[in-house]
């Protein structure tokens, strides 16, 4: 994960700093007040960061339960621990598949990186 999260800055990074730094600045009505950055920041990763979109593809309704558990318990977030867990364990097989499927590319050299079958990702 640490290896996406280099490719979310090198990529996005300006996107990063300035969702940071509005967050930052907006104590309780952040939410709110950055939406527009979280968008433009989740658009910019998912155009560029290969293993963030198929993320969002794969694992989008646990992204999704964890999100509303997180708005419903703000004051007390350790309750969305398993939540949390679910999400973990979603992207840790996503990734584990995307490792799969580089890997696979790389011994059959059939496929440049970035791409599933013959299709850009």
């Amino acid at each position: 994960m640490d290896q996406t999260l280099d490719e979310v800055n090198k990529h996005c990074g300006e996107h990063v700093q300035a969702y940071a730094s509005c967050v930052d600045s907006h104590g309780e009505t952040w939410k709110t007040d950055c939406l527009g950055l979280r968008k433009a920041l989740t658009e910019c990763s998912d155009k560029n960061v290969t293993l963030m979109k198929m993320v969002r593809l794969s694992c989008q309704p646990v992204i999704d339960k964890y999100q509303e558990c997180l708005g419903k318990n703000s004051q007390t977030p350790q309750v969305c621990i398993d939540a949390l867990r679910d999400l973990y364990e979603c992207t840790e097989s996503v990734g584990q598949m995307m490792d799969k499927m580089n890997s696979l590319q790389r011994k059959h050299g059939e496929l440049a990186p970035g791409k599933v079958g013959n299709k850009e990702v």
